[in-house]
């Protein structure tokens, strides 16, 4: 198959990898949230550093996906311009939820005179953000708190949206951030189906 055909129909190999590598980091890093970050405070204290080398690496990987989507050209799909605005709308606060989860997280994190340090990935020191008087580090994790259930809310709608997609308009979105050669094909075809619908040129995200 013509690999220009491929990257026609489906997202390139670096935004697919660096798509379901913040997938998989973001499922371990609530799943932590709401378990280990949650037990006594002892134990927050050992798992913190985990949370966030993770938190900083997601924060890292989201950066350099928005700045290669400004290098790449969605794939082409037959999708209406309305779906496709919301499309874009969602990754868009999918992005911006992310930031601003990490970075409140950051100016929440204000360590006691007995707890040790955080080193992230065991070995850079965690920065202490500066204060803010007319906000405590305790509004912060408050809004820390908040803003990861909307993410995780809008997490569910972009997932069901994709799961549509797949299952009832066979558009071949899924499709496109998955792997494989036969996968690629198996896009290529349902894209040339003829539609209904005025095709599009282009979707929103990843």
């Amino acid at each position: 198959m013509n690999d220009n055909l491929d990257v026609k129909y489906r997202w390139s190999l670096v935004v697919r990898l660096l798509h379901w590598l913040t997938a998989s980091l973001a499922v371990i890093q609530v799943a932590l949230a709401f378990t280990v970050l949650s037990g006594p405070g002892m134990t927050t204290v050992r798992w913190l550093p985990v949370h966030m080398s993770l938190g900083s690496a997601i924060l890292a990987i989201v950066l350099i996906r928005i700045s290669w989507r400004a290098f790449e050209n969605a794939p082409v799909r037959p999708l209406a311009p309305t779906v496709r605005m919301i499309g874009s709308v969602v990754h868009a606060c999918l992005y911006l939820l992310i930031l601003t989860v990490a970075v409140t997280g950051w100016l929440a994190y204000r360590p006691s005179p007995l707890m040790r340090p955080v080193l992230l990935f065991g070995s850079i020191p965690m920065p202490i953000a500066p204060r803010y008087p007319p906000i405590s580090p305790r509004s912060f994790a408050l809004v820390h708190y908040s803003l990861v259930w909307i993410f995780l809310g809008l997490v569910v709608v972009h997932v069901g949206a994709v799961l549509v997609h797949a299952l009832v308009f066979r558009d071949g979105v899924l499709q496109g951030m998955l792997f494989g050669r036969e996968i690629a094909q198996r896009n290529i075809l349902e894209q040339r189906k003829p539609r209904s619908d005025a095709p599009g040129v282009g979707e929103g995200g990843p």
